[in-house]
């Protein structure tokens, strides 16, 4: 009798992909990688894994991952089990491996990067492997999933969290967000440091169960039809509030930590928000954005609406603003034009970029953006990750390349604690730039894509149910 490999291929599939991942984080920090290359070389590891095993195992590669399917009850019990045993041990052995090769090398111990407290590395972990677990729970669920048609992006938008994470808070934490990094970490030595990390890691699983819970009830609720379903105005504010939420704090950490790549990680959060959530609320995430769309009649948001998408932007920007002051113990940081610049010169920058972010936005989120018999193109996400990539590096320079109200005001607000209102009034001015930036999209959509106003454009909508 042939053996049964139900769970054995899986596991297997588990064990690899986490020793590719532990190893490759092992290399990266004792090879002397730097840091503004280490992050993604780590992210990209997770997304080809991911991509190789997910049709095998799933690709969890990550026991707070599993753990999370664990909580929204995605997986059996005694699967998860197995799943866990082996990304751990695949931890301990990757790092008796990346040891072996560099030791020569001090050792790397999990905690909390000098001159940062334990309290703020917990919490920088937590969040972001909360944010991590509910992107794959989103990506892999069914709504985002079609029937005959699962999307192809959803390796992309998991690997690119990590660049998003590590990057933004990996100054103070070191960016584990993985149990098996963590204890490969500490395995040979301070193993309590790894265990405090560990939980706060489940305690990062937890809540990403209990936000895809909120922002996907058709997955629990048996009289909700996938295909028929829409997200309720509650669900889709929720879904405005957490990805706002999770940029605005982002960039605020990259900034406060020096990152070298705060617009990288910035888009890398937008693009995989983007595709987690973009099938509830439209994932605007930008006031920005919201109004360009509901100018153009093409992203099923009206103008009643807007206040309620604005409101819960800007409250997520400011929330996020003050999340990442108390985790720099009060640090700011302002807003204006830098040093040598001109107010003008900021404002052309933000308008400019802030246009294109809109306008690709309304290009490739808003209709499908392709001939094709597909309900969706697959790149909508990249395509606007790669406008902030784009807008944040030539203008971050110059005005800093926030390109969002809710950016701008979370952190002119943050900084009025500070500084007052010293630089308060750019706050208004850079709203406004972004504002009329918005309209400029709006008017360059309707010039541009006559073809959508057809009588026969309905069918090129991006999402085929309206949010």
């Amino acid at each position: 009798m042939a053996p049964n490999f139900a769970l054995i291929s899986p596991v297997l599939a588990e064990f690899v992909g986490t020793f590719m991942l532990v190893f490759t984080v092992g290399c990266n920090l004792l090879g002397k990688t730097p840091s503004d290359w280490a992050p993604t070389s780590i992210a990209c590891t997770l997304m080809v894994m991911i991509y190789g095993f997910a049709s095998v195992s799933g690709g969890h590669l990550n026991p707070a991952v599993t753990m999370a399917h664990v909580f929204a009850r995605k997986i059996p019990v005694q699967k998860a089990i197995a799943y866990v045993a082996a990304q751990l041990l695949a931890g301990i052995a990757a790092a008796a491996a990346y040891r072996n090769i560099f030791f020569f090398e001090a050792g790397l111990v999990p905690g909390p990067a000098v001159g940062y407290t334990w309290w703020q590395a917990c919490v920088v972990e937590a969040l972001y492997t909360a944010m991590l677990a509910l992107v794959v729970l989103c990506v892999t669920c069914k709504r985002n999933n079609p029937e005959n048609e699962p999307n192809q992006f959803y390796g992309l938008a998991i690997g690119f969290v990590v660049i998003a994470g590590a990057y933004g808070a990996g100054k103070i934490s070191g960016g584990d967000f993985n149990p098996a990094i963590s204890l490969g970490l500490g395995a040979f030595h301070q193993f309590r440091q790894s265990l405090v990390y560990i939980v706060y890691q489940v305690c990062g699983s937890a809540l990403a169960a209990l936000l895809f819970r909120a922002l996907r009830p058709e997955e629990y609720v048996a009289s909700l039809n996938v295909d028929t379903y829409e997200p309720s105005r509650t669900t889709r504010m929720c879904s405005e509030f957490i990805g706002t939420f999770f940029l605005v704090l982002t960039v605020g950490l990259n900034v406060l930590g020096q990152s070298p790549a705060v617009a990288w990680s910035a888009a890398a959060c937008l693009m995989s928000m983007i595709y987690a959530l973009g099938d509830i609320s439209g994932a605007h995430f930008n006031p920005a954005v919201t109004f360009a769309v509901v100018l153009t009649k093409k992203g099923g948001v009206t103008m009643r609406e807007l206040p309620f998408y604005w409101a819960a932007q800007v409250a997520a920007g400011i929330f996020a603003s003050l999340m990442y002051m108390t985790l720099y113990s009060g640090a700011t940081f302002s807003l204006g034009p830098k040093a040598l610049y001109s107010d003008q010169a900021a404002y052309i920058m933000e308008f400019t970029f802030t246009l294109i972010l809109c306008l690709a936005v309304l290009s490739v989120a808003c209709v499908k953006g392709i001939t094709t018999p597909l309900s969706r193109n697959q790149y909508f996400g990249l395509a606007i990750g790669s406008a902030v990539t784009a807008g944040g590096f030539a203008a971050g320079g110059v005005s800093g390349g926030c390109l969002n109200p809710a950016v701008t005001l979370g952190i002119g607000l943050s900084n009025m604690a500070n500084e007052g209102t010293l630089h308060a009034g750019y706050m208004l001015t850079y709203c406004m730039a972004q504002l009329c930036a918005g309209i400029g999209a709006a008017m360059l959509f309707f010039c541009t894509h006559t073809k959508e106003y057809a009588a026969k454009a309905d069918n090129r909508r991006l999402f085929t149910a309206r949010f």
